[in-house]
């Protein structure tokens, strides 16, 4: 049997480069007479986004049923990778049925800011907990035969803007905080495929990137899988696939092969990338994958109920005064909030899913039996509706217990585009603010994908964080509230109090095509301890109907040394009276005098489940790496020679004493270093001067595209501004992209109208079929910038 590399070289030139370019909007090319078949791509993070008809990368146009599970800012709440594993295996069940051969899934990046637009997707502020739970996803899903696409690679922390967007990242940060995640997911799980991001890193694209995809991913981690793109994120054929990328998604209609083909004659694209890029396409395309055979429907109702352990798991209890919570079921309990008859449950774009059933708030109350009066109270759409609120307030006065619905509304949130602020909407606060004026016995239930601020949370005595939690959110909501599920979900990011205490506030979509990650290192947790910050809520945080108890830690070694581990134990006590989950999260520490060192940094964990009155005893290995530090010489991780500690809790804030370790490694002279103050006490927020000094990048003024020198790289909104005939063009473009589209005020229509107006005319290309040709993008450019010139000329 020919081997690979043999079966390559029989093939054109035209066919190597057809390899590397997607068939249609899901599928890889195939060469019929080298019998290469081609393979499936769908969407799914929190299930599957099968389209049998018409394609898109929004989430507009129809897609099959499929298990709709919570968004990934929930599931990374369990801490439990084995329960995510068996999300991943349920994803690649269905995945099977509909034969997908690759999932485009799961999405690590690290959550930079509460305002992305996209955190529902993503896992964590911190990098090993994201790594962790991506990784597993990404073992269940490929134990059933279907390939992972690990995304966004790398550096996509902002919607804003994020195919023009250059993220200036200094090298510790790069490595200890933004590529970690994506490190331990590589080498623990072997993902089949990495989706690289549309965003610069560091001056160049993703796409182009070959210190991101070859000296990183290849070399250091062992990759050896297949890098596609996201779809529209090519920038440079020639570029990209000599930088490491080896599919260009979605099917562009060939628009740059010939250019491949030119620079392959002479000499600028090397033969051996495009090899390379052709094989790994081909490895993945002809990998022997299981038929389905089961049940269909089955699978989707046994799906239903994990999707609903999931959320059970998942949700976090923040507050629980006076043990509110449980409810008892004689209480007079009244309901209230529009997010309860119609609760989200996931969000919106590419990630959105047709489940084959959801229940609401309301709907999970009622099938548990639970009786209860309902107000309305608000509306979504944010008016002051005098007559729901005063209503709600009258039916409080005489309640025994109110439960009130909080959340964001679809148009706050998605893929595309970030939040403008950190608020709920002000019709809600004000309610909330009434209740409790007149019933002292609140109880919010939270629906966000991402941390909102509370600015009411002193005046509820219950707070349940939901996140968006699966089709079935209603179900485990009631059985949350009742206590036939006891609550133990951690949060796996911080809650800040306002948005002004975000140490990336004041920089933020401040200038989103010139990103400075000016924090650097100090992101979430690692800046909130290290700057004495308070927040309303830490990482690691979640409260249970019970209460626990860690005791007697030990270590096996005080020594710390290449190569080796040191396991860490501690005795768990459930004090309560209830049977309940905890988790033991295990921190390795820094001295405060070190430069862009977190006071602790999250190394290992583990979720255990006692009954009540009962002791386990809880292991966790530490790795010689969870000590290592990011050697920018060297290119390397490096043990330092450094006082470190083990800090060992059921959060962040909760921990035992520190455990003081001795690490036998390279020294280090950090006093060497010329660094900002700032970045070893990180107090208030950073300066783009400091960051500049720190990380010798140069963040870039905003420029305003001006008439006369438009590119391709230009927005049909920015071109439109100046030609009326662009601006015709983009309005056909916007009616036949949202012909799906019944209501304009919807997010999916604010998506639409986004990604439209603010993606570069090349991109839109890219994603069009065909529909808008390169010629026509290069027309339009000669239109805008011809008009600009006649009106200086005259000509």
């Amino acid at each position: 049997m020919q081997s690979l590399e043999d079966r390559l070289k029989q093939l054109t030139p035209e066919e190597l480069i057809k390899l590397t370019s997607g068939a249609d909007f899901w599928q890889s090319a195939a060469i019929p007479k080298a019998q290469i078949p081609s393979f499936r791509m769908s969407d799914g993070p929190n299930g599957l986004r099968y389209q049998s008809g018409t394609g898109d990368a929004l989430g507009i146009n129809d897609s099959v049923v499929s298990t709709c599970f919570p968004t990934a800012s929930a599931v990374a709440c369990t801490w439990d990778p084995e329960l995510i594993s068996q999300m991943g295996r349920a994803i690649g069940a269905e995945a099977r049925s509909l034969k997908v051969d690759m999932v485009l899934g799961p999405g690590i990046n690290i959550k930079r800011n509460p305002l992305c637009g996209r955190n529902f997707e993503y896992f964590s502020e911190d990098p090993y907990l994201a790594g962790m739970l991506g990784a597993a996803w990404i073992k269940g899903l490929q134990s059933e035969g279907v390939a992972a696409c690990l995304k966004h690679f790398a550096g996509n922390n902002q919607e804003n803007d994020r195919l023009l967007s250059d993220s200036l990242i200094d090298e510790t940060a790069l490595h200890e905080l933004y590529l970690e995640a994506f490190r331990i997911a590589v080498e623990t799980a072997a993902p089949e495929g990495i989706m690289c991001s549309y965003n610069k890193v560091n001056g160049t694209y993703a796409s182009d990137n070959p210190y991101l995809l070859t000296d990183v991913l290849r070399h250091q981690w062992k990759f050896d899988g297949a890098v596609v793109t996201d779809w529209g994120a090519l920038n440079n054929k020639v570029a990209s696939l000599n930088a490491g990328t080896d599919l260009e998604m979605p099917s562009s209609h060939n628009m740059f092969d010939q250019q491949a083909l030119a620079a392959l004659k002479d000499g600028q694209l090397k033969r051996s990338a495009l090899l390379r890029a052709a094989g790994n396409v081909v490895k993945v395309a002809e990998k022997k994958r299981p038929a389905f055979k089961g049940d269909r429907e089955a699978l989707l109702r046994q799906n239903g109920q994990l999707a609903q352990k999931v959320e059970e798991q998942a949700a976090v209890l923040l507050k629980n005064e006076d043990g509110i919570l449980p409810i008892q079921s004689a209480e007079k309990l009244l309901v209230v909030g529009q997010m309860a008859a119609e609760t989200r449950y996931q969000g919106a774009g590419s990630s959105h899913i047709n489940p084959p059933a959801h229940t609401s708030i309301l709907d999970g109350l009622t099938k548990a039996g639970i009786t209860y009066d309902y107000q309305q109270g608000y509306a979504f759409e944010n008016k002051t509706a005098g007559r729901l609120t005063d209503a709600a307030v009258t039916a409080a006065k005489n309640a025994q217990t109110v439960l009130f619905v909080a959340g964001l509304p679809e148009t706050d949130e998605s893929e595309g585009f970030d939040r403008q602020n950190m608020k709920l909407p002000v019709n809600q606060n004000a309610l909330i603010e009434r209740m409790a004026a007149v019933n002292p016995n609140l109880i919010v239930l939270l629906i966000a994908g991402a941390p909102v601020e509370l600015p009411w949370l002193t005046k509820v005595k219950g707070l349940i964080n939901l996140y968006l939690g699966g089709q079935f959110v209603g179900d485990a909501a009631a059985n949350l509230l009742t206590g036939k599920v006891n609550p133990a979900g951690k949060l796996a990011e911080s809650y800040p109090i306002t948005y002004q205490d975000v140490p990336s506030a004041e920089i933020y979509d401040q200038n989103p095509r010139s990103v400075g990650y000016a924090e650097s290192v100090y992101v979430g947790y690692r800046y909130y301890e290290k700057a004495g910050q308070p927040v309303a809520f830490p990482f690691g945080f979640g409260l249970s109907y019970t209460n626990f108890k860690l005791s007697d830690l030990k270590l096996n070694s005080d020594q710390v040394q290449a190569g080796r581990s040191i396991q860490v134990s501690v005795n768990v006590t459930n004090t309560g009276e209830r049977d309940g989950a905890e988790v033991v999260q295990a921190y390795v520490g820094n001295s405060p005098q070190r430069p862009l060192k977190p006071l602790k940094a999250l190394k290992g964990f583990q979720k255990i489940f006692l009954k009540a009155g009962e002791t386990k005893k809880v292991t966790i290995e530490l790795s010689a790496h969870a000590f290592s530090e990011w050697d920018q010489q060297q290119q390397q991780w490096q043990l330092p020679t450094a006082a470190k500690f083990i800090i060992v809790g059921t959060g962040s804030n909760q921990t035992l004493p520190p455990v003081p370790v001795k690490v036998n490694g390279q020294s280090i002279d950090d006093a060497a270093r010329e660094i900002p103050a700032w970045y070893v006490k990180p107090i208030g927020k950073p300066s783009l001067t400091d960051f500049t000094q720190m990380s010798g990048l140069t963040v870039q003024p905003p420029t305003v595209s001006r008439p006369g020198r438009y590119t391709r790289l230009n927005t049909p909104r920015e071109l439109s501004a100046h030609s009326m005939i662009v601006r015709k063009v983009t309005e056909i473009v916007k009616k036949n992209m949202t012909k799906g589209i019944s209501d304009p005020s919807s997010p999916e229509a604010k998506f639409m109208e986004t990604i439209i107006l603010d993606t570069p005319l090349i991109r839109l290309a890219q994603q069009s079929s065909g529909k808008l040709s390169l010629s026509l993008v290069d027309k339009l450019v000669a239109i805008a910038n011809r008009h600009y010139l006649r009106a200086i000329f005259g000509r």
